[in-house]
C-alpha cells in the first residue's frame, strides 16, 4: 500500500500545503482569519483525497474505503505528515469518530460519508467542569421524549474546534450513575440550543471551548451504538485516539535547524540534547510500532497507548525546554519556540492528563490494586 501511496502523496500533498513552516504544535497560536483558512485547506485536501480512494482506507468498499487494516490508515497518515498539510484539524474527526462509528454505528452512512468527504467537522464533547476527563463522572442528561427522541441539557468544557465544527460526538448521562449509564450520541452543533463560548489560552488563541446544552431535542436515530453502551463506545474512540500518537510531534529536525542556523552544531552540549530528542522519537517509533502490530492482527492498541501518550507529553516538554536553550533561555524575544513552549500543556492533557496515563498504565499493565 505505501509503495503506491507515497508518490501519490509526493505529487498531490505539496498542492495543499500551508504556506511557510509547519506549525511545531496542533495548538500553536494563528489568528481567527488563518484558522478558517487552514480548516478549508484540510477539507479540500481531505476531498482530494476522497475522490482519489485515499481518504479512509480501512473503511469497507460499500462505505467508501478499500477494505484495508486500521493499522493501514495509521501508515498512511505517517507518510502524509512529511508534507505540510493542515490534517491536524480534523484529527478528532476522521483519527477518533470516524472509527468510532464505522465499528458501533455504520448504519449512519450520511455521516461517515461527510467524514471521509471532509463535509462535515466533527467535535468531542466529554469533559465537563465537575468532571474533567473522569467520564463515570459526566453529569450532562440525556432524558426521552415523547416522540421516541432526546432531551439533552449540561455543559461541556475544552472540546476543541467546538467553534467551527457541524457536528458533535456527545457523551451524557441516561442512566444510573457509573459507567453503565452512560449513552454516546451524534448531535447538530446548529441546533436549538447549542451555544459555544470559546477559551482564551495562554498562546493568545482559543482553540478549546465551552459547549452549553440547554433541552438540546435529538432524534430518536441519534445515539452511537446502544442506549447505555456509551462507556464501550467511548473506549473505542480512546483506544483509536492513541493511535494518533506519533513521532512527527517532536520536532527534532526543526531543533537540527534551529541549532543549525544559530551556528551551535559544534557544541559539545547542543549535540548530545539533539542525540537525546532523536533518541526520545526512537523510542515513540517504537511504542507506537507495537500498537500497530496488535492493530494488525485483530486487536485493539491496548494499554500500551498509554504508555506511548505519557512519554509523547515528557518528549514534547524535553523537546520545548532544548528550544528555550538553543534561543538563549530567551522565549519571550523567539516567537516559535516561546509559542512551542507555551503549547507544551495542551499535548500534555489532550486525549487524557498524565494521572489518567498512569492510572491507566497500574491498572491494565502492571495490575497494581485500586485504591479504595
Amino acid at each position: 500500500m505505501i509503495s503506491e501511496a507515497a508518490p501519490w502523496l509526493r505529487e498531490h500533498a505539496p498542492r495543499f500545503a500551508l504556506d511557510g513552516p509547519a506549525p511545531l504544535s496542533p495548538f500553536e497560536a494563528v489568528d481567527d482569519a488563518t484558522e478558517k483558512a487552514h480548516v478549508e485547506l484540510a477539507r479540500r485536501w481531505q476531498a482530494h483525497k476522497f475522490e482519489a480512494g485515499w481518504a479512509a482506507l480501512s473503511l469497507p468498499p460499500e462505505l467508501g474505503g478499500r477494505g484495508l487494516s486500521r493499522a493501514d490508515d495509521v501508515v498512511f497518515a505517517g507518510e502524509e505528515s512529511r508534507y505540510r498539510v493542515p490534517t491536524h484539524v480534523l484529527e478528532v474527526t476522521t483519527r477518533m469518530v470516524l472509527p468510532t462509528l464505522v465499528q458501533w454505528a455504520p448504519e449512519k452512512r450520511s455521516a461517515i460519508e461527510g467524514i471521509i468527504s471532509g463535509r462535515h467537522l466533527w467535535c468531542q464533547l466529554y469533559s465537563e467542569p465537575d468532571a474533567g476527563s473522569d467520564l463515570a463522572s459526566l453529569r450532562t442528561r440525556a432524558t426521552r421524549t415523547g416522540d421516541g427522541g432526546w432531551s439533552v441539557t449540561g455543559q461541556k468544557v475544552w472540546t476543541s474546534w467546538a467553534h467551527l465544527a457541524e457536528r458533535g460526538y456527545l457523551l451524557a448521562r441516561t442512566g444510573g450513575d457509573g459507567h453503565r449509564g452512560l449513552t454516546a450520541f451524534e448531535l447538530d452543533m446548529a441546533a436549538p440550543g447549542v451555544s459555544v463560548r470559546r477559551i482564551r489560552q495562554a498562546t493568545g488563541v482559543s482553540t478549546f471551548n465551552e459547549v452549553f446544552l440547554d433541552d438540546v431535542r435529538l432524534p430518536p436515530e441519534a445515539p452511537i451504538g446502544p442506549v447505555g453502551e456509551g462507556w464501550a463506545v467511548a473506549m473505542t474512540t480512546l483506544m483509536n485516539e492513541r493511535l494518533a500518537v506519533g513521532a512527527d510531534q517532536i520536532p527534532y529536525d526543526e531543533l537540527r535547524a534551529e541549532a543549525a542556523r544559530r551556528g551551535l552544531l559544534g557544541r559539545p552540549d547542543v549535540a548530545a540534547g539533539l542525540g537525546a530528542i532523536r533518541a526520545r522519537r526512537i523510542v515513540v517509533e517504537q511504542l507506537r510500532h507495537r500498537m500497530l502490530e496488535a492493530v494488525r492482527r485483530g486487536g485493539d492498541p491496548g494499554p500500551e497507548g498509554s504508555a506511548a501518550k505519557l512519554f509523547l507529553a515528557e518528549s514534547v516538554f524535553a523537546a520545548a525546554r532544548f528550544g528555550r536553550q538553543l534561543a538563549s533561555g530567551d522565549v519571550l524575544r523567539d516567537g516559535r519556540w516561546s509559542q512551542f513552549a507555551i503549547c507544551w500543556p495542551g499535548i500534555k492533557n489532550a486525549g487524557g492528563t498524565d494521572e489518567i496515563q498512569k492510572t491507566i498504565i497500574a491498572d491494565r499493565i502492571l495490575g497494581l490494586p485500586r485504591e479504595g
